[in-house]
């Protein structure tokens, strides 16, 4: 290898240490503050419940703030979510509807076969290392009258092997 790309290569290697270096400290930055994200979303779940109770057994339906929220309030505030059905819901009623059009069905549910795409995302990912399972051979279990002419030569004090 002639010295300009050997010189490549080192600052390649060097770059590639480098940004493997800083991926692996952003990784674990990231998995902290997940970490301390999950636990703070628990907490503040679990004030709210606590607010939402003491509130509603109070019969208060405002409290105006004050400090940082100065001109703000806080009142307890119901909503109702509407969840979509999923799309297996969708073909299972598809389906229903159209036992008794077997062609139609297919049809159908080619069409949305037709539909599905397929991404491939390639990305780094740290994984533990797995060590190879080495076979163990297990010693052949002895049979009843194996087992009674060993332990017969045993008490008598013979080999019998």
């Amino acid at each position: 290898m002639d010295p300009v790309n050997e010189q490549n290569t080192d600052m390649n290697i060097e770059l590639f240490k480098m940004t493997l270096k800083e991926y692996l400290k952003l990784d674990e930055e990231i998995k902290t503050i997940c970490k301390c994200l999950k636990e703070r979303r628990e907490k503040i779940e679990a004030l709210n419940s606590t607010l939402l109770a003491f509130l509603n057994k109070n019969e208060i339906n405002q409290v105006q703030l004050e400090g940082a929220y100065q001109g703000q309030e806080l009142v307890p505030a119901k909503t109702q979510k509407t969840k979509s059905p999923g799309a297996n819901s969708i073909l299972d009623i598809v389906k229903l509807k159209l036992a008794d059009k077997p062609e139609l069905l297919n049809e159908i549910t080619q069409e949305i076969e037709g539909l599905r795409e397929t991404v491939e995302v390639e990305k780094i990912k740290i994984s533990k290392v797995r060590a190879a399972k080495v076979a163990v051979k297990k010693p052949k279990k002895a049979t009843l009258a194996e087992e009674s002419a060993m332990s017969t030569a045993l008490l008598l004090g013979t080999s019998n092997q």
